[in-house]
Order: C-alpha cells, then structure tokens, then sequence
C-alpha cells in the first residue's frame, strides 16, 4: 500500500539527502582520524606549522587564540573529541543508510535531528551573519519542509489504504 506510493516517487531528492549526510559523516570520519593522528604530537606546534604551511599568518589575534585554545587541549580531550566525532559520524552513516533504502524511521530522524541544528543555525546566523550562515539555515529549512511533506503524504496514503481496507470488509 504505502510502497506503491514510493515506488511511483523517483527518490531523487531523498537520495540526495542521504548522500548530502553520508558525506557529512565522512568528513567528520576523517577530521576524527586526523586528531587521533596527532594524539601524541605537540598540537601547539603542528598547528603553527600548519598555519604557516597554508600561508596564514599565525600572529594574528584571531589565530592566535585559535593557536592557544588548541594549546590548551590535551591528549585526554582529543580523544574524547575523537570519540564523539566518531558518534556522530555514525549517527550519520545510518541516517544516510535509512534514507538511501527509503525506511520510514530514517525520515523522521532526519526532520527532528535537522529540526535540532535550527535553532542553533540561527542564533549563530544573528551573531554572525553572513550568506553563508544563510544558505545553511535555507537548505536545512528545505530539507525539512520536504521530509515532513512526505511524511504526510505517506500518512495520508496509510489513511486511505485503511479507508480501502475497512470498506473492503
């Protein structure tokens, strides 16, 4: 009943989806791996080394007290940031999986765990505006809008098989 609905829907835009958050738990799998790779470096120095490798000088204020913040991390904290990037990642991993294969559960994940960034987005975007920050908040308010509405034309489907249904008997 629900799956005749679906295999009608070319699953472009929520295969999309899914491929847009497998990437996303890709480069946060990565970025994991490369902290776990410095765990036991002076991550005062490699980033010094890193920022002037890339052309940025690092006595300006802003890097500077990126170059502090990371001073101040320790072994401990990287491999606790490591662990929940891996957790994250995951999560990711299975979101992009549950939407590739069209599961139901999938889709209400995505809403709420797209509907959880939100707020922050646009707090962020009201100390930090830019079009960037905007592009963001617009295409997790798109991705949103489109998995609620196939949500509810999945409910109303389900309604309307139940209705078939009942009048059948």
């Amino acid at each position: 009943m629900v799956m005749n609905a679906r295999s009608r829907r070319p699953p472009v835009a929520l295969r999309s989806i899914a491929a847009f958050e497998v990437i996303k738990g890709l480069l946060v799998l990565a970025a994991a791996l490369g902290l776990l790779s410095l765990r036991h470096t002076d991550l005062h120095a490699a980033t010094d080394a890193f920022l002037l490798r890339h052309g940025i000088n690092p006595e300006r204020h802003y890097m500077r007290l990126f170059i502090e913040g990371v001073a101040r991390a320790t072994n401990h904290h990287v491999g606790e940031i490591a662990a929940v990037a891996f957790a994250y990642a995951a999560v990711r991993f299975i979101e992009g999986y549950g939407l590739w294969r069209e599961k139901h559960w999938a889709e209400w994940f995505a809403v709420v765990s797209a509907g959880l960034y939100l707020p922050l987005e646009v707090t962020h975007f009201g100390r930090h505006p830019s079009l960037f920050n905007a592009v963001v908040i617009l295409v997790n308010m798109l991705i949103i809008l489109y998995l609620a509405n196939l949500l509810g034309e999945q409910r109303a489907e389900r309604a309307r098989a139940m209705a078939a249904q009942a009048e059948s008997l």
